[in-house]
């Protein structure tokens, strides 16, 4: 990690729920940055995630790991993980509104310029990110890494802002094809501006390096699928920003 780099914990609300993520930043850095709120896999806020966030500060992004779950919860397991997410992926009314508290807490960090702000979530992250963007959010751009693509609220005509980016693994059987496909019929209806990439040879999780592999569900890291993924991100963040 560059020892400009600071990570601080930050605590904000979502109504009576107290939530705790981590502000990452290039200190070198002065003036306005433009802001990326970073949202976790079901597993919830851990380590994996921090090299994301350390890699967007070095672009020059003042980012936001954002708790979905609250102030200590983290789950210790996979099957402790599937209980605290399911009340999220059964509700995704209060997806948002949490998805939501986070992007509040970023555009209210000092030094976030509020006209520039992005979501990149990952696997439940990712399916929080595109409920935020279906949620009418002001956002340039959101990307989704294997996120989850279904929904129950589908969104209208209109009612997506941002630029979609949104990456998968032809191997998932988590959030398999026939979702994507589904998915892509949505954004044709809403007439959103979405852009979708299918690594051949990838899975679910394949830009979480402390994942085990696992056949059941698909999952396995891929660092090939995982740079292109990186750069495809990159290059939608930097047409924004010109």
């Amino acid at each position: 990690m560059s020892q400009d780099i600071c990570i601080i914990p930050h605590r904000y609300q979502d109504g009576p729920t107290e939530l705790e993520g981590l502000v990452v930043r290039d200190a070198q850095i002065k003036g306005p940055q433009p802001g990326v709120l970073l949202i976790h896999e079901y597993t919830g806020l851990g380590d994996y995630l921090v090299p994301h966030a350390e890699a967007l500060a070095r672009e020059g992004f003042m980012v936001l790991c954002h708790d979905m779950y609250g102030v200590g919860v983290r789950p210790k397991d996979r099957a402790e993980a599937s209980a605290i997410s399911r009340p999220f992926r059964d509700d995704r009314m209060l997806m948002r509104s949490r998805a939501k508290a986070g992007l509040d807490a970023l555009a209210t960090l000092p030094g976030v310029d509020t006209k520039s702000l992005y979501a990149v979530g990952f696997s439940f992250g990712g399916g929080a990110v595109l409920e935020l963007a279906r949620s009418r959010a002001q956002l340039h751009a959101a990307v989704s890494f294997y996120g989850y693509l279904d929904t129950t609220h589908p969104a209208n005509p209109g009612d997506i802002k941002a630029k979609l980016l949104v990456l998968h693994g032809m191997q998932d059987k988590v959030v398999t094809m026939d979702h994507l496909g589904m998915f892509e019929g949505e954004m044709d209806l809403a007439g959103a501006d979405v852009k979708t990439v299918v690594y051949p040879h990838a899975g679910h999780a394949f830009s979480n390096f402390s994942a085990q592999p696992d056949p059941a569900s698909g999952s396995f890291p891929c660092r090939e699928a995982h740079e292109d993924a990186w750069n495809e991100m990159l290059r939608l963040f930097q047409s924004c920003l010109d």
